[in-house]
């Protein structure tokens, strides 16, 4: 399986396969466990959850194919980088894939750093350094301090609700899916997993159905007709 890497938003519907690969990538996964003097007992640590993952890399968008180019589309330099800048002015979590290697990646990422520069006797061509950091979601929960009278309420409150459902027939689902996919512009296995199975990691059950037509699971064209499970 050829390396690949993919930037978008919106869980991949939007965004780009980088042209050009990086030469190196780095993985930070720094620990964040403490260290404790103890009277009597000395240094001990004490094990935290490690930090969020940090990926950094450098490459370029050139302006020009050539044999260098590793995506199939190869769109103009500032392309690249007003595609950046947009999703970091508007404070969007960035989808990053990272596939063909034993190190794999598919999960979120924030843009930490974003450096774009030209280098002399490289006229068109803009060269870049990137630094992402994972992305964990969080949201604030609301703690209620239980008090005998709000636990006695909650209580009847649950038994009308369930009689309330108990008395309403289900609604089966009735929500259908087309058989088939015809591909277009920038989809992916992963992006059509999403779309129709609702996780992109399904993507291996619609590549397992097509080998006829597809032979490497990276590389899907505009206009084939794929089956869906």
């Amino acid at each position: 399986m050829a390396y690949k890497i993919y930037l978008g938003i919106n869980d991949g519907e939007e965004g780009f396969t980088l042209p050009v690969l990086p030469e190196k990538i780095e993985f930070n996964e720094d620990g964040d466990n403490k260290t404790y003097d103890i009277i009597n007992l000395g240094e001990i640590n004490i094990i935290n959850k490690p930090k969020l993952m940090e990926i950094s890399f450098e490459s370029f968008f050139p302006k020009h194919k050539g044999p260098y180019v590793s995506s199939e589309k190869l769109f103009s330099p500032s392309f690249y980088i007003n595609k950046i800048r947009e999703w970091r002015e508007k404070q969007k979590k960035i989808r990053f894939i990272f596939v063909g290697s034993p190190l794999e990646v598919n999960d979120l990422f924030t843009i930490e750093n974003f450096k774009p520069y030209e280098e002399g006797g490289e006229v068109g061509d803009i060269h870049y350094s990137i630094e992402l950091k994972r992305y964990k979601n969080y949201a604030a929960k609301k703690v209620v301090i239980a008090t005998q009278k709000t636990v006695l309420a909650n209580q009847s409150q649950v038994k009308k609700k369930s009689v309330i459902a108990s008395s309403k027939p289900t609604r089966p689902n009735t929500k259908s899916y087309p058989k088939t996919h015809t591909v277009s512009g920038n989809d992916t296995l992963w992006h059509i997993a999403k779309r129709y199975l609702g996780n992109g990691a399904r993507w291996k059950e619609i590549y397992n159905l097509n080998k006829d037509k597809i032979k490497n699971p990276n590389l899907i064209y505009t206009g084939q007709v794929l089956r869906l499970p």
